[in-house]
């Protein structure tokens, strides 16, 4: 679904359609795909897509556009189904004012078409065995998603962004959870990281996987707790362990979500039917 350019957004798409014209790329139907972490843009009517994020050369903004392309380069490498970084100029990451970006090729798709979950996990299958023989490993899932909630949830020198009910609530929920797999022994191997319906495109050439900026090492029930339906028994997972990681995953949803809530209906809607899945498994 596109987005209008909002005042709010419009900063990061000129930067993005100023890189874009030095290169000979038409963009003067720019339309917004998504605006989270990051503001993702199709440059219309050329075939490219811009990733931007406010970051300057060399921190830590920059240098997760860096990784996460590199990585794509792998995928695509090992013919994994995965959408690619942009053909029609250099993909990056570049630097105009206060934004740091990379280009994708535009994907054609349905928007409305829903990933089903056998079809999920097969594109997800494969781009684990892609994964395998990346030269380089990953933090920890619980370094990087988990570790953020835990920071938001337990700042004592910023003001909480979560609804004062809640708030007690999912402190309460990480202590139980992350206490629980301080008693396991996980097998690790690359994920995804967050292999949800919104990182699966429907086009006619099959299932497309995007977002890698998530990549991390972890358990693979930790991939399935995000992935539509399972993956249809394409994988064979820890029932107990896959369900511990689901508690975790939306208890990270939650608090993600609401610290952007502010500008999103959307996101506090998300936040709390996660809330809602958290009560039902707690």
């Amino acid at each position: 679904m596109a987005h209008t350019i909002s005042v709010r957004t419009r900063p990061a798409v000129q930067a993005a359609q100023e890189i874009a014209r030095s290169h000979g790329i038409v963009a003067g139907q720019a339309r917004v795909l998504h605006d989270a972490n990051n503001v993702v843009v199709h440059l219309a009517p050329s075939p490219v897509v811009a990733k931007i994020c406010l970051a300057s050369v060399g921190d830590h903004g920059w240098r997760k556009l860096a990784t996460e392309l590199e990585i794509a380069r792998h995928l695509i490498r090992a013919g994994a189904p995965v959408v690619g970084p942009s053909q029609e100029l250099p993909p990056g990451p570049h630097v105009q004012g206060d934004f740091a970006m990379t280009f994708w090729r535009y994907q054609d798709h349905d928007p409305s078409a829903v990933a089903t979950s056998q079809g999920a996990g097969q594109a997800l299958a494969q781009v684990h065995e892609a994964l395998d023989s990346y030269p380089e490993t990953f933090p920890s899932f619980l370094d990087r998603q988990v570790k953020r909630a835990a920071r938001i949830l337990f700042s004592e020198s910023v003001p909480s962004p979560l609804p004062t009910t809640e708030h007690a609530f999912l402190c309460s929920q990480y202590l139980s959870i992350t206490s629980e797999l301080d008693d396991r022994k996980l097998r690790c191997r690359t994920l995804h990281g967050d292999p949800h319906r919104g990182n699966l495109l429907v086009s006619k050439t099959g299932y497309l996987m995007i977002d890698f900026e998530s990549v991390c090492s972890g358990p693979l029930e930790w991939d399935l707790s995000a992935l539509p339906g399972l993956g249809a028994n394409t994988f064979s997972g820890d029932e107990e362990l896959l369900s511990l990681l689901r508690r975790l995953r939306s208890l990270c949803v939650a608090v993600w979500c609401w610290t952007r809530s502010r500008s999103s209906i959307a996101l506090d809607r998300t936040a709390r039917n996660h809330m809602d899945l958290l009560r039902l498994a707690a």
